[in-house]
């Protein structure tokens, strides 16, 4: 059956091609429901670092796509057996086990000197008596520490991260040395 349009016809439709048409529309409908077409299958997804692409069986092609990713943060265990550590790139999201018995000072560079990345964090572990003390040069970059607290570690097994947050600017998180002269 064909479905009567009334811009073709030129004039209203009548009750019965009104019905025709609904009629019509049902029974392609019902032909659809009882009888679905097979649908085009995935036949491959290709995957290259961070590009997904995906083929269907009649050669169509989505993509690439970007993948979402997580910030990698690699598992390196390190050991400063130094009074003084000044970090480099390498270091980035790194963990470092400071094992001197004088403790160790880890000086922050300034962004001009090492660019890490924003986001970059930085982990020391206090692994003997003496703590892991934070410091920057002169005009160096800002820690911001906790009130009340020393920009230090606070006894043997602490641990804390710098996070990078700004070119200049890093957040000390972790088990911080009280300030008791306050």
């Amino acid at each position: 059956m064909t479905i009567t349009y009334r811009s073709v016809k030129g004039s209203n439709l009548t009750a019965t091609e009104v019905d025709d048409n609904f009629h019509d529309l049902d029974d392609r409908m019902t032909e659809l429901e009882d009888n679905p077409p097979e649908p085009v299958n995935i036949s491959n997804i290709t995957v290259v670092g961070t590009q997904m692409t995906i083929y269907l069986e009649d050669a169509t092609v989505f993509g690439p796509f970007t993948l979402p990713q997580a910030n990698f943060r690699p598992s390196v265990v390190a050991t400063v057996a130094t009074n003084t550590h000044a970090p480099v790139l390498a270091d980035a999201n790194g963990y470092k086990r400071c094992t001197h018995v004088d403790g160790c000072t880890v000086t922050v560079p300034l962004n001009a000197a090492v660019a890490f990345p924003v986001d970059t964090e930085l982990t020391y572990r206090q692994a003997a008596d003496e703590p892991v003390i934070f410091d920057t040069l002169t005009d160096g970059p800002t820690l911001n520490g906790i009130a009340g607290f020393l920009d230090m570690s606070g006894g043997r097994g602490a641990t804390v991260t710098l996070k990078k947050v700004a070119t200049d600017e890093w957040d000390i998180i972790g088990l911080l040395a009280e300030d008791v002269t306050a």
